[in-house]
């Protein structure tokens, strides 16, 4: 009977660390740092760019006066109640204006504006017409559910004679 021996284990070359490992490394890291940090930045700007103004100076040069324009509006007392109705795909918007007795408001050129919470890419403006005295409709073809801030603006001629903005939640199809 022959009895084999096992083999004596090579020898293990202890472990090495080299310039060109720390250099890869580095390298491997910072890369992975800048590549998630672009990829955050560039999400984030597509989905809220973060401009309000194209300049913040040329308006609040303006803020004066807008706000002595506000008080002149709210001293009008006038009302604005608003319905957002899902359609298909799309909705109506419907706005009643009444003075501070309740009489319907007529005869204005109105603008509603739609805006996105969280980014103005989904913004939608339309110019609402006039059904009846005081009553002011438009659709959208296409809109997404959810919470929205309604801007409306009615001017007789050139004058901005209302304003307002509220919260209004379109629902699910």
């Amino acid at each position: 009977m022959s009895c084999d021996t096992p083999a004596a284990p090579r020898p293990r070359r202890p472990f090495e660390l080299t310039g060109w490992m720390v250099a890869a490394m580095l390298v491997l890291f910072f890369g992975v740092v800048i590549s998630v940090n672009a990829t955050i930045l560039t999400v984030a700007l597509r989905t809220m760019p973060g401009v309000e103004t194209k300049s913040a100076y040329e308006t609040s040069q303006h803020f004066n006066e807008e706000i002595a324009r506000q008080h002149e509006r709210d001293a009008r007392d006038w009302k604005a109640a608003a319905t957002l109705a899902r359609q298909g795909e799309g909705a109506t918007l419907g706005v009643t204006l009444a003075d501070r007795l309740g009489q319907p408001l007529s005869g204005f050129s109105a603008t509603a504006r739609l805006r996105h919470p969280a980014t103005s890419a989904r913004d939608h403006t339309v110019a609402l017409n006039e059904r009846q005295p005081g009553r002011y409709e438009a659709g959208f073809d296409r809109i997404e559910a959810g919470s929205w801030i309604l801007e409306l603006e009615a001017k007789r001629g050139e004058e901005v004679v209302f304003v307002s903005r509220s919260r209004v939640t379109l629902p699910e199809t």
